[in-house]
């Protein structure tokens, strides 16, 4: 198995409550939602040319440009970044508890999806989901936890 690096480590804030969530085994997913610019260049694969990758499976029109917010048959058209680790560190302060956990999968989710007059879903905001596996590291500043 790999070991976490810059390449396959995704650094995420989060907040204490989903930090302590997380490490108790009791929250498996973590949620980011995708937006234009610099979080989706953070999530979603980019070719030479700096475009995102196409999901071959979704994105099946090579004469169609596809967008951010495209729901093309229930899928989203882009690919993630094969995260295999989160790095995850509560808040912004020098000393915070921090966590490296193993990502098992990754999946999207759309949400406000919005429909076109037909009532077909046609655009939507989406929610990356990172599973989560294994803790690999974990440094708590207050041991008492």
């Amino acid at each position: 198995m790999d070991t976490p690096s810059k390449d396959n480590t995704l650094y995420l804030p989060i907040k204490q409550i989903y930090f302590d969530q997380i490490i108790a085994g009791t929250k498996k997913i973590e949620y980011r939602e995708v937006k234009e610019g610099i979080t989706a260049g953070r999530y979603l694969l980019k070719d030479e040319h700096g475009k995102f990758i196409r999901n071959p499976e979704v994105a099946t029109d090579p004469d169609r440009e596809y967008y951010i917010d495209d729901i093309i048959d229930g899928g989203f058209p882009f690919m993630p970044k094969p995260y295999k680790y989160l790095s995850l560190a509560v808040g912004y302060a020098k000393e915070r508890d921090t966590a490296t956990v193993e990502v098992t999968d990754i999946t999207f989710h759309p949400e406000m999806i919005r429909e076109d007059r037909d009532g077909k879903p046609c655009f939507a905001f989406w929610i990356i989901e990172y599973h989560i596996g294994r803790i690999i590291e974990i440094h708590r500043v207050n041991t008492d936890r």
